[in-house]
């Protein structure tokens, strides 16, 4: 099916803008799946592997989030845009929601809305409450963008891979890999938000099953970070996969075996549990 025909394109308004969205898989026993992007990313730059393999399991929603157009983005903004995007599309019934890096926060509080609409929820290098080893990083960003420094994308590379990613590939590689990203008023916008992220109350009243994936050499956001999320949330379960933060790139096939199992069956690691790393 994806071959002759990739994805379906659907669109919603939310606060006056239109909020565009992909949808493609077979409708089956699973939860229909709803992917949520990252700060600076879309659907194709965090979820370009993990969109169509998810498809050929089963039902995949994704959505690119859109400017509000505030002069200040708050959380809400975020969440009234997935949370559409599910009316919209699955009005009734529950879906598993996937949440990577500022998209598993705007996950995890959506899913503290929704309550019982959520049944699953899998948070990829999320956090809880915005610390002062992130707020520094961020002071830093902001004092490169604000100087208009070409060095920018490439600091935000250099935070977001492994050591062991980048030292597989050559400096010329990993320049052309941060000349690929585009800084807009709405990543800046982004940016501002990140610093300003506090879900703990939020996650205590989320009921979902719920899988945290941490990353183990992430510097953007540290795995205890995960961990927090893991013993915030009641019914959640952890693993691990040895990668920077942008897992969605390093390790994308290690990502969609634990998303994958994980979706299929919910219930296979009681809560509490510590999943062990996936087998070579």
């Amino acid at each position: 099916m994806l071959d002759t025909q990739p994805y379906r394109q659907g669109a919603v308004t939310v606060d006056g803008v239109t909020v565009r969205y992909r949808v493609a898989g077979p409708d089956n026993a699973r939860a229909p799946l709803v992917l949520v992007h990252g700060t600076a990313g879309s659907i194709d730059g965090h979820y370009g592997y993990i969109f169509p393999m998810m498809a050929y399991r089963q039902r995949v929603i994704a959505l690119d989030f859109t400017d509000p157009g505030h002069d200040r983005l708050d959380l809400a903004h975020l969440v009234a845009q997935v949370r559409a995007v599910i009316e919209a599309e699955v009005p009734t019934g529950p879906v598993t929601l996937m949440g990577y890096s500022l998209g598993a926060v705007v996950a995890a509080q959506t899913a503290a809305e929704m309550g019982d609409r959520i049944t699953n929820l899998i948070l990829a290098a999320g956090w809880l409450k915005t610390d002062t080893h992130q707020r520094m990083r961020g002071r830093v960003w902001r004092a490169l963008r604000d100087q208009g420094s070409e060095n920018l994308t490439e600091y935000m590379t250099f935070c977001a891979f492994s050591p062991a990613f980048m030292n597989a590939r050559t400096l010329d590689d990993m320049v052309k890999a941060a000349g690929m990203l585009t800084i807009t008023p709405f990543v800046e916008k982004q940016m501002d938000l990140n610093a300003r992220i506090d879900i703990a109350v939020a996650c205590e009243t989320i009921t979902a099953k719920t899988l945290v994936i941490g990353c183990t050499y992430d510097m953007m956001v540290p795995r205890h970070h995960s961990k927090q999320l893991f013993g915030a949330i009641e019914d959640a379960r952890y693993t691990e996969i040895p990668s920077g933060h942008a897992v969605v790139h390093e390790r994308a096939a290690e990502l969609f075996y634990h998303v994958d199992r994980f979706a299929a069956q919910p219930d296979g690691f009681a809560a509490g549990t510590i999943i062990p790393a996936q087998k070579p």
